[in-house]
């Protein structure tokens, strides 16, 4: 019985030795690929991966899901602080055949925002939907993970 177990142990031990190896050739082939394209050996700088990263999920969140109404606590947060940076609740709204409007909340009611407050307001969604996911993704640049 203990010869199975050792055996075990054994055939694991090779198995990821063969997955380091492997890591390593990958890894030397990474650095011969950017040489011969003309850019530094070293990996590119996490921030920039973390930030297109965080750029694609604001952006799904800007696109799907504060467009389109959701109860993500998230999207609510981004909501409110629209809401109080632009001094008014605003709700999007897709017609029938038509494109995005953007309405806002005043005391006479709901109104129809000029061209250019929409894109006012589109312009600081997205800020704020950008500072959100930032302030709310996990690893941080420079910090360790470990």
């Amino acid at each position: 019985m203990a010869d199975a177990t050792t055996a075990r142990v054994r055939m694991m031990l090779q198995g990821y030795e063969q997955q380091l190896l492997a890591a390593r050739r990958l890894a030397r082939f990474r650095v011969r690929r950017r040489l011969a394209g003309g850019e530094s050996p070293e990996d590119p700088d996490p921030a920039a991966r973390r930030h297109a990263f965080m750029e694609k999920v604001a952006r799904e969140l800007y696109d799907t899901l504060i467009y389109t109404g959701s109860d993500n606590p998230v999207v609510e947060d981004i909501r409110q602080e629209l809401g109080r940076e632009l001094g008014q609740d605003v709700r999007f709204i897709y017609p029938p055949g038509g494109r995005l409007r953007i309405l806002g909340q005043g005391p006479e009611g709901l109104r129809a925002l000029t061209e250019e407050q929409q894109r006012a307001t589109r312009n600081a969604l997205w800020r704020i939907t950008r500072r959100k996911v930032d302030e709310n993704m996990l690893d941080k640049p420079g910090k360790n993970s470990d």
